[in-house]
């Protein structure tokens, strides 16, 4: 089976098993717990912040897209950069860093993301919303960096009928 089918079919169980999730917290939830509540209320509290004004809730909804947005663009740029250079059993020489400099930015790019995703986590089980919310907010800035990383590509799909030559691909 090719790849792009059996990515399709990987993304379609994903959903499935998304649904199937939702469909069992739908059905077994408990309306008595703060958790599925959404917005400003007395009862949210973010790090320790009481969160019961709309202005408030506004502020960290902004605060959470800046964060989310620049926290996931800098790992998709970095992640592959550091995951190739160092994990890629076929690439032996490295031209780009020294030793030292690679494992040193490599060990405090994941330290910063496990101490934030600690930080995040916190947030995150705070109310439901807050982490849907997120969530969209990390999904809308994957979108801008796959498409980024996307353009610096060239694709030739294998069920092109018409051949393509070398020439133009500018190769």
């Amino acid at each position: 089976m090719k790849n792009n089918y059996k990515l399709r079919y990987c993304v379609i169980l994903n959903l499935i098993l998304f649904l199937i999730i939702l469909f069992v917290v739908m059905i077994c939830k408990d309306n008595n717990n703060y958790y599925m509540t959404y917005g400003p209320n007395e009862n949210l509290y973010v790090l320790s912040i009481k969160i019961n004004t709309p202005q408030k809730y506004i502020f960290l909804q902004f605060f959470l897209l800046f964060v989310e947005f620049s926290r996931v663009f800098t790992n998709e740029i970095a992640s592959p950069i550091l995951g190739f250079n160092i994990y890629n059993p076929d690439k032996k020489i490295i031209t780009e860093f020294t030793k030292n400099e690679l494992q040193l930015l490599a060990n405090m790019m994941w330290l910063i993301n496990s101490l934030t995703g600690a930080i995040f986590v916190m947030i995150t089980i705070s109310q439901i919303d807050i982490a849907i919310l997120r969530t969209v907010y990390s999904e809308m800035t994957t979108i801008i960096t796959i498409r980024m990383l996307l353009n610096e590509k060239k694709f030739i799909c294998e069920n092109n009928v018409e051949p393509v030559e070398l020439e133009q691909l500018n190769v």
